[in-house]
């Protein structure tokens, strides 16, 4: 009997030790590190990368206070050692692609230039709770170009497309089951005119 014990014992261990490496190893197989240099000088290095890759990005989880409204968590990604007119696609611990972006260390705009490296030309993706698309969000020249919202079907309900230098809104397409139904072109905040789809 003690033989028994003692032998069902080692294999609950042995059981547990296997567990827990494919546990760590379906951990491993999340994160996504892979490069594709460029060929010539006209292509930019692609990367494919994670967020949860501590050698690519810095994390910092933070508490955001503002006035009237409670203490918000967040957490903070900075990535570390950039790579200038790389092309990144960056995914976050779902395997879900978050954000496509070249990443530039000075950028003309407008006859300005900015020496404050950053992604000035980015995509950046939202996810509903149960995976699917919600939002994607475009930046052209480091401002604000166009959302696109998306309902649980991943069809198109909505682009609002924005002024690049003011921010404000321009005008908003409203779709019905992934086919335009209206434009309202905005001559303010809050108006303006609608045009209806033929």
């Amino acid at each position: 009997m003690k033989i028994t014990m003692a032998l069902l014992f080692i294999w609950s261990l042995f059981s547990y030790n296997i567990t827990s490496e494919k546990e760590n190893g379906n951990k491993e197989n999340i994160i996504i590190s892979k490069f594709k240099h460029k060929k010539n000088a006209s292509e930019s290095d692609i990367l494919w990368i994670s967020q949860n890759d501590s050698t690519v990005f810095k994390k910092e989880e933070m508490m955001i206070h503002r006035p009237c409204s409670n203490p918000e968590f967040t957490i903070h990604y900075e990535l570390l050692k950039p790579i200038d007119q790389a092309y990144y696609y960056i995914y976050n611990d779902k395997q879900q692609l978050i954000s496509e972006e070249k990443y530039s260390k000075e950028y003309t705009y407008d006859g300005q230039t900015s020496k404050v490296g950053n992604f000035y030309n980015e995509k950046s993706y939202y996810y509903k709770r149960n995976g699917n698309l919600k939002t994607i969000h475009y930046m052209k020249d480091g401002r604000n170009d166009k959302v696109e919202l998306y309902d649980n079907k991943k069809r198109l309900t909505e682009i609002t497309y924005f002024d690049k230098k003011s921010s404000d809104k321009e005008k908003v397409e409203i779709y019905d089951k992934g086919k335009i139904e209206e434009t309202r072109i905005y001559k303010s905040f809050d108006t303006y005119n609608t045009v209806k789809a033929n």
